[in-house]
């Protein structure tokens, strides 16, 4: 605001300056004309009653450029009635003119046949128009500037507090703090701003407090229902498939539990993490392991590619990160076709690890990708064979617990890239 101030500023002084600049100018012109008239009719007086005294033209014309040579000096002709010079420099253009008589009669003419020029006097007053005109708009373009400070901080400091109260509320603060001084308007909007921010804290309270509550109350029935389960396994003896539904069906709800609390407890930035020393070379190899069955019973290939050939330590949650590449394995085997490959592998980054894990599912919109780490969000969800939509909103729970990132682009062998980058240590606190 203050640029556009200061700008309008320069505007107004610009154009009052510009105008009396001109007006110094075209009155110093009027001045010069004026006095070149009344020194013209002095010269003409001479010239007449030097022409009646007989001199000749050439030497009146002379002691002018001696007498006068500041004003009329080099400037005046003398010419005949007919146009005739008869005297001093060209008559072209003629500026101004005067008759010379001698008893009444019309003898001669003077012209004036040059601009004027500035005498040094003229020169020092026109200095000083000049100097007094520029100290004046300095002046005035101090005043405006100051006044245009003044008035875009009056005028934007409430605005930036408003701001500032926004941000604190995108944040998830519920009390924001409220300049009383300021204009009421404000002081009424930023009220407002404090009592959506206090509802809203309270709402998302509310709801990490609940996904918390319903993960841990998900998680005691689930057992118990694996418990029972290979109860029941015993009298279903004969059935292998549907023992092997059952059991496929009571694995996928310990981990929808699993990965909703862990996403729930994130949320409330609680997390538990117990790190440690350990190999991800192993882990990668346990995940693949556990997960060996369900990838071959899909018809899907689970492979390793770039592993380092010598044992890596890091410090992290091995518990954690073993869930980390279920959710991510299991991700992409509900996108997989029969026939398909998912590839997991590790590369060095500095003090941080890369873990890489590529399929050749149809794909994902490079520009819808960040949405997959969402809870719940599923890219066809009507084509998705299975799922609740936590897995990578499980993965990406786990990666910032570490003090990771995570992100998803597409993939050399055609399907989805999973990259997951985490440092080798957490950081020290």
């Amino acid at each position: 605001m203050f640029t556009t101030l200061a700008a309008q500023a320069l505007l107004v002084v610009a154009l009052p300056g510009g105008l009396l600049l001109w007006n110094v100018h075209t009155s110093s012109q009027r001045l010069m004309a004026v006095r070149d008239r009344e020194h013209l009719d002095i010269f003409a007086a001479l010239a007449s009653a030097s022409a009646t005294a007989g001199k000749p033209f050439a030497q009146v014309i002379d002691e002018l450029d001696t007498r006068d040579p500041m004003i009329l000096g080099g400037r005046t002709a003398i010419v005949a009635p007919d146009g005739r010079l008869l005297a001093g420099p060209t008559t072209t253009p003629m500026l101004l003119e005067r008759p010379v008589t001698v008893n009444g009669r019309e003898v001669a003419k003077v012209r004036i046949v040059r601009p004027p020029r500035l005498t040094d006097g003229d020169r020092e007053l026109l200095r000083d128009h000049y100097l007094g005109i520029a100290a004046v708009l300095f002046g005035m373009f101090a005043l405006l500037l100051l006044a245009a400070y003044w008035i875009a901080g009056r005028w934007s400091r409430p605005q930036i507090q408003m701001l500032h109260a926004s941000q604190e509320v995108i944040e998830g603060a519920d009390d924001i703090y409220i300049d009383e001084t300021a204009p009421r308007e404000t002081v009424a909007t930023m009220r407002n701003l404090r009592r959506i921010a206090s509802r809203f804290g309270r709402i998302e309270t509310a709801r990490r407090t609940w996904l918390v509550m319903i993960a841990e109350e998900l998680r005691d029935p689930i057992q118990r229902f694996g418990e029972r389960l290979s109860m029941v396994n015993e009298r279903l003896a004969g059935d292998t498939e549907l023992q092997a539904e059952l059991e496929a069906d009571q694995l996928r709800l310990s981990r929808m539990a699993e990965d909703l609390h862990a996403v729930a407890l994130a949320d409330l930035g609680r997390l538990p993490l117990r790190f440690a020393d350990v190999d991800p070379r192993a882990l990668i190899h346990n995940a693949i392991w556990s997960h060996g069955k369900m990838a071959q019973a899909a018809g899907v290939s689970l492979e390793t590619s770039n592993l380092p050939p010598f044992t890596i330590i890091v410090k992290w949650d091995a518990e954690r990160i073993e869930q980390l590449f279920g959710a991510l394995i299991e991700n992409s085997m509900r996108y997989v076709p029969r026939g398909g490959r998912i590839v997991l592998g590790l590369e060095s980054q500095r003090d941080a690890w890369r873990l890489i894990i590529d399929d050749n599912a149809p794909g994902v919109d490079v520009a819808l990708a960040q949405q997959l780490f969402e809870p719940f969000y599923r890219a066809d969800a009507q084509n998705t064979p299975g799922g609740s939509g936590l897995s990578l909103a499980t993965a990406r729970a786990i990666v910032e617990g570490h003090h990771g990132r995570i992100e998803a682009g597409n993939s050399p062998i055609g399907g989805l890239r999973i990259t997951v980058v985490l440092p080798s240590a957490p950081p020290a606190v």
